[in-house]
């Protein structure tokens, strides 16, 4: 982990080890509710991944990307956009505001954000906040001009396969291979939503 970087994640650690499940994930959820012209221009926020590759050959669209040591304090003033992903980002920023109000000042048309919302028990490690839709318009949006036009609620199980393994998930927590909380996320619902927002 690069320790300049509060919250940061390799793409290792969040690109699965099993890419289909993962296309399975953005196949049923993401691509769905996608807005896509081929005439728009896109860029994805964070490192180049295998994600946002996987959704560029699907939809038949380039996107670009733009990355930064921290985008708690990137100042994107410099380009212009049609259609922004920012897909898992949000979450793992001490500063989602100023994140959002940069995107803001990039976009021409729509920003698709994708953050996790799990109750405060089931939050990722590497997550400084997991925020519910009225929590993200309140404090997020509203004071910087910006508003949820459409949303979609993702529920999922990670993995259903620990109900029919007995004891080795508890194991792998005693031998230190996972944490408790990993663990536990695995028997839960794990929660996402999806938004499309445009400026007032």
């Amino acid at each position: 982990m690069d320790v300049r970087k509060p919250g940061y994640e390799t793409t290792k650690q969040l690109w699965s080890p099993d890419p289909k499940y993962l296309q399975k994930f953005v196949d049923k959820h993401i691509i769905p509710f996608l807005d896509i012209k081929k005439n728009n221009s896109y860029v994805d926020m964070g490192e180049r991944n295998p994600r946002i590759e996987y959704i560029e050959n699907r939809l038949g669209i380039k996107v670009d990307t733009i990355d930064s040591k921290d985008f708690n304090f990137a100042t994107l003033n410099d380009v212009k956009f049609d259609v922004v992903f920012a897909l898992e980002i949000v979450e793992h920023l001490q500063n989602p505001l100023w994140f959002m109000y940069q995107l803001k000042n990039i976009t021409t048309v729509s920003i698709y954000v994708l953050i996790p919302c799990n109750p405060k028990w089931l939050w990722h490690e590497m997550h400084f906040f997991e925020m519910k839709r009225k929590h993200f318009e309140k404090w997020i949006l509203k004071p910087i001009g910006l508003k949820i036009v459409r949303y979609k609620k993702i529920h999922f199980i990670a993995n259903w396969k620990v109900y029919l393994i007995g004891l080795r998930p508890l194991i792998r927590v005693l031998t230190g291979k996972t944490t408790f909380k990993d663990f536990l996320r695995s028997f839960f619902y794990i929660q996402y939503a999806i938004y499309e927002i445009r400026s007032n």
